[in-house]
């Protein structure tokens, strides 16, 4: 049972594996996953682009009252801001990382403890 169970766990895997090696593997498919890759790369780059002219033309006008002194003021701000942002979500993350892993522990009861049980 302990087998059948640990292969029906790692098929997924397997299969997974081994469908992407017979796909690499094929003689011009190599070939056609790099033209992919490329595509979605310069998709991505593209979307940045985009992103970075949109805050570029948002910044411009938002900003366009400011001096120097008062810019660097408020990219100091933004900066803290920032990091005050990254410190939370990154102590989110380990908080709900340690959330998931606790759940998944089973209950361990103490061989010495009491257990009293409740009819209903």
């Amino acid at each position: 049972m302990v087998s059948l169970g640990f292969d029906l766990a790692t098929l997924p895997a397997r299969m997974t594996y081994r469908g992407t090696r017979a796909m690499l593997t094929m003689p011009g498919d190599f070939e056609r996953v790099l033209v992919e890759i490329r595509e979605a790369s310069d998709e991505v780059a593209l979307e940045i682009q985009a992103l970075m002219a949109d805050v570029d033309a948002d910044m411009s006008q938002k900003t366009a009252h400011l001096n120097s002194e008062q810019k660097q003021q408020a990219a100091e701000l933004a900066l803290d801001a920032a990091e005050k942002h990254l410190s939370m979500a990154a102590l989110n993350m380990l908080r709900a990382l340690w959330l998931a892993v606790d759940s998944s522990r089973g209950l361990e009861h103490d061989k010495e403890s009491v257990i009293i049980e409740h009819e209903r």
